[in-house]
């Protein structure tokens, strides 16, 4: 079979794709006079909805690293419902855990009132893919009415070939699905009638993975060790740390951890960590190695956040930015003012984000300056703009104060394993042994990544328009002609600094409209 169109992914990328879809084909119904068929690729089936960032599988501990206030309008919507908050009722009964019924118990109150009280609110992520599956729920709702076939397909992509139309080939094989819904439930069970398939054939691509995991460094390791753990979300998150920790402590009362990186993975885990420390006999301590030391922000406002005003970041200054490098100082500057005049730099960013201040400097440059950006300014201006939910960045600095963790600025070069410890050796000749090793690193570079992502050395053969913050999309998140990339691997995806939902969101929104013409 030909397909129409072939999305990779069955997260935010591939469920709003599908949205946006829906929107046009309801618009225009002339669109849809012949059959439209679509293929959904699918790396992990337990991740539908929300892939690896924001299903219950492998986010059960992690929330978002911004307010209610700043989401997607559409999900602001959506959780405003009263029955939105049952869902996440209803999974903590199913689904018990510390972590998530400490959060309810502190926040049920207040979501029981207007949105104007719990707009502050940081919310878990898996509640994400509860609104995703609903959007899901909604697409097959459709067919009633449109003349469309969805297909999915699980399975790892190995390749992609642009031979007339566009082929993706599997690791070993795709394996068929078929999807449907009642009101409530997803229903995902097996083609009994279709054969594995070795090629998927489609005239338009879009590739709606998530952020590149970070760079192997021994492979052999990663693939053998069950104490090391590479892809920290897609295995699981925290909810596979603590299940390693857990049998680990049934045989060793003192267990070292290593993260390799200290950012969000580091703090996704602090607050159960620290639970462990404090209601068990298990004796837990952390070692964090880095390039820089440097770690994510907390997300929180002064308590005289409503007197902010921008200085620097005003319409006569923004009117006069032509060069990338201008739209860094301003926010330098009015982050040093803001700390001179007792207000948080996430005052000034909270304000930033609400009033699309990145967006607008943006698009006062031309061209030229607009890869600048995208290539040098804009990872500088992320490195100083990076902040999540308070209260994990709250524990790491509990732990650190109790000496349960310890920063080395140093970069790991080789792991060894010795017995049923992993050694690992860094550039200035140190070696750390750790009982467990989490390589939360950040992504690999598109010009580096190997086997981080098996199809992305083909990707680099069909198009020359990459460098090491990405592929070099269109304004339309257009690679080549059928091609589309509205995330990560992107190095346009995000220019105004939104929130990654947000951002992703509203780029798929764009493919919907290119792939339906």
């Amino acid at each position: 079979m030909l397909f129409d169109f072939t999305i990779i992914g069955f997260g935010v990328i591939g469920v709003q794709t599908l949205v946006g879809v829906k929107k046009i084909l309801l618009q225009n119904k002339k669109r849809n006079k012949n059959k439209i068929k679509i293929a959904i690729i699918e790396k992990s089936l337990k991740n539908i909805p929300g892939g690896v960032a924001y299903s219950p599988h492998n986010s059960k501990f992690g929330y978002f690293n911004n307010p209610l206030r700043l989401s997607h309008p559409e999900f602001i919507k959506w959780f405003n419902l009263s029955d939105s908050k049952k869902k996440l009722l209803e999974f903590s009964k199913d689904n018990p855990s510390y972590n998530l019924n400490t959060w309810l118990l502190n926040n049920e109150k207040i979501l029981k009132k207007n949105y104007q009280d719990y707009k502050e609110i940081y919310l878990p992520r898996l509640i994400y893919s509860f609104f995703l599956k609903d959007k899901i729920i909604e697409f097959l709702d459709l067919k009633k009415k449109m003349n469309f076939s969805l297909n999915i397909y699980k399975g790892e992509v190995k390749q992609l070939q642009n031979n007339k139309y566009y082929n993706v080939f599997p690791n070993k094989s795709f394996n068929e699905f078929i999807i449907s819904a009642d009101k409530k439930n997803l229903i995902i069970k097996k083609h009994k009638l279709t054969k594995n398939l070795k090629i998927i054939r489609s005239r338009k691509l879009i590739i709606g993975t998530g952020v590149v995991p970070p760079k192997m460094i021994n492979e052999t390791i990663i693939h053998k060790n069950f104490n090391y753990i590479w892809d920290f979300y897609s295995s699981g998150g925290t909810n596979n740390l603590i299940k390693k920790i857990n049998i680990i402590s049934k045989t060793k009362k003192n267990i070292c951890i290593v993260f390799i990186g200290n950012k969000a993975g580091l703090l996704e885990t602090m607050q159960e960590i620290e639970r462990l420390i404090k209601n068990s006999k298990i004796n837990i301590n952390i070692i964090c190695i880095s390039k820089n030391n440097q770690t994510l922000q907390k997300a929180e406002r002064s308590k005289r956040f409503n007197f902010f005003k921008f200085k620097y970041l005003i319409k006569k200054n923004i009117n006069k930015i032509k060069k990338a490098e201008q739209i860094l100082n301003l926010l330098k500057k009015e982050f040093k003012n803001a700390k001179l005049n007792g207000f948080n730099k996430y005052d000034v960013w909270t304000n930033v984000l609400t009033n699309k201040i990145m967006a607008i400097c943006y698009s006062r440059l031309n061209e030229k300056e607009k890869e600048n950006y995208n290539f040098s300014i804009f990872p500088l201006i992320r490195n100083i703009t990076r902040y999540t939910y308070p209260d994990t960045v709250s524990a790491k600095n509990r732990l650190e104060r109790a000496n349960k963790i310890k920063f080395i600025k140093d970069k790991v070069v080789k792991i060894v394993k010795h017995k049923n410890i992993l050694i690992l050796e860094t550039q200035f000749k140190k070696s750390i042994k750790g009982d467990i090793v989490i390589n939360v690193s950040g992504p690999v570079s598109v010009v580096k990544t190997k086997n981080e992502i098996k199809f992305i050395p083909s990707l680099r053969k069909i198009t020359k328009k990459f460098n090491e913050r990405g592929f070099s999309t269109n304004k339309n998140f257009m690679l080549e002609e059928g091609l589309f990339l509205p995330g990560t691997l992107s190095n346009n995806f995000n220019p105004g600094r939104e929130t990654i939902i947000k951002a992703i969101t509203k780029n798929a929104h764009k493919v919907a409209k290119n792939i339906l013409n």
